[in-house]
């Protein structure tokens, strides 16, 4: 079986081993897939994560605090839809 080099520094080099891997076994389970993943993903520079769009855990621990929907909002509130809405002022420096 073939072992993860990490002394290879670019995507391209590694994605040509990770390519021999999966010939060699075909049939990986989860676990060493998300390994391999992770094997890709890491060596990359920080600049082409962000190009690219890849949704780290910790990006992703970001987007899903900040991220809400108008349902989710309104079960927050005792009285629903009318609490949204009571919060609502001509006062533009109130931040929510």
């Amino acid at each position: 079986m073939i072992k993860l080099d990490y002394t290879l520094e670019t995507p391209e080099e590694r994605n040509e081993l990770v390519k021999k891997i999966l010939e060699e076994n075909p049939d990986p389970g989860e676990k060493y897939l998300e390994i391999l993943a992770d094997y890709l993903i890491l060596c990359m520079e920080k600049q082409e994560r962000k190009e690219r769009k890849i949704l780290t855990d910790n990006r992703m621990m970001t987007v899903n605090k900040r991220e809400t929907s108008f349902e989710g909002l309104i079960s927050q509130f005792e009285n629903g839809e009318d609490g949204i809405y009571n919060l609502i002022t001509e006062n533009k420096n109130i931040i929510f």
